[in-house]
């Protein structure tokens, strides 16, 4: 009898493991909306484009363990951002370089993004990380007028996702008002020619 109660409570174990599991869902981050830059550049750019390489076009949040194995890039398993990094990186620049009272001069602004990930020096410790180089082209063709590289990193307020996001969000604050800045000083120039 007890042989024949093992053997019953066995069997009903293993037919709880043929039951589906419950999926997590994933969170969900973007990047917030941004604020016009202040100051606005005196010539704004007529057209925004963010270009990624292959592996950053995907809403995967991404992280590197740079303390154990810096090549490899692995995703966080329960958080995503809404969109790819090129996406939420050209609808902010939109939103923080536009003027009612301009029609873009003329130029067009292109961003190439070469890192956006979460990288972590120590198991403890993180920081948000975008490397990308911008350049301004003439309204027609292909030829630079103005080139500048870029590299955030912002220190995140917790070592997972979070905290990532966070810190996310202010490096691409301060991308965007060097971009800004950059606009205004050496770059301004190019777009008057």
């Amino acid at each position: 009898m007890r042989i024949l109660a093992v053997l019953c409570a066995g069997l009903a174990l293993g037919a709880c493991g043929g039951l589906p599991q419950r999926r997590t869902v994933p969170a969900i981050y973007d990047l917030g909306l941004a604020e016009s830059v202040s100051p606005m550049p005196a010539v704004l750019p007529s057209k925004i484009e963010v270009r990624a390489p292959s592996w950053l076009a995907t809403a995967a949040m991404q992280y590197r363990l740079e303390y154990r194995q810096p090549a490899q890039r692995q995703a966080f398993a329960e958080s995503r951002w809404a969109a790819p990094p090129a996406e939420m990186l050209e609808r902010r620049l939109l939103q923080a370089l536009s003027s009612p009272s301009s029609t873009g001069g003329g130029c067009r602004l292109r961003l190439e993004i070469d890192e956006f990930s979460q990288a972590f020096d120590a198991p403890e410790s993180s920081a948000a990380v975008i490397s990308a180089r911008a350049e301004l082209l003439p309204s027609r063709g292909e030829n630079g007028l103005a080139r500048m590289s870029f590299e955030m990193r912002e220190p995140a307020s917790s070592a997972d996702a979070k905290g990532g996001v966070t810190a996310f969000r202010k490096a691409g604050d301060r991308l965007t008002n060097e971009i800004a800045r950059w606009m205004g000083g050496p770059a301004a120039g190019a777009c008057r020619r």
